[in-house]
């Protein structure tokens, strides 16, 4: 008929030019990295899972490097392999985004904030800080920590299923207690 297309002819148009989609520069990958897991290093407190957490929310909704299935994939692969998971996942989310040396470089962006202050903590904490009288600020790290656990879990399980949300609220309620 007049005014019909055929369609073999009209999806072999459409699938014939796949979706443009723009690339950037390796060094430009690479400086994206070094910049995004520097400032993750500094304040990504809390342990493992806030840490996941905090790498889900920043990688897969910041700055959409990965989405939601291939961020699952990697953490499900960081599980099986033995160490921390939450550095499997900080080097292979960011091997996907800057290759090898992205990996290489986001461990030392991710690690060395927290050396540096461990390490000068561990060195002069008595030097300016009374045990017997520690400072306001001091005590308010256990909960500043734990309300990033609870913030990482929630966020986490609710990305799973609804039944998940109660065990992971379940879960930091102990652990609270």
């Amino acid at each position: 008929m007049p005014g019909e297309t055929d369609p073999l002819v009209s999806s072999a148009k459409t699938n014939a030019e796949p979706p443009e989609v723009e690339i950037q520069p390796v060094l430009e990958r690479i400086k994206d990295v070094v910049r995004v897991y520097w400032a993750l290093g500094f304040f990504a407190f809390g342990g493992p899972s806030a840490h996941i957490g905090i790498l889900r929310d920043h990688l897969v909704r910041v700055h959409k490097w990965l989405d939601e299935d291939v961020f699952m994939e990697l953490f499900a692969l960081g599980q099986g392999l033995p160490g921390p998971t939450s550095t499997q996942l900080v080097i292979s989310t960011a091997s996907t985004h800057g290759g090898a040396l992205g990996g290489a470089l986001a461990f030392i962006m991710w690690s060395l904030p927290g050396y540096i202050v461990m390490t000068l903590s561990g060195k002069y904490l008595y030097t300016f800080v009374d045990p017997s009288n520690p400072p306001m600020w001091l005590l308010g790290v256990p909960p500043a920590a734990m309300s990033l656990i609870f913030k990482a879990s929630y966020g986490f399980v609710k990305s799973l299923d609804t039944f998940g949300v109660s065990i992971g609220i379940v879960a930091c309620v102990v652990s609270i207690l």
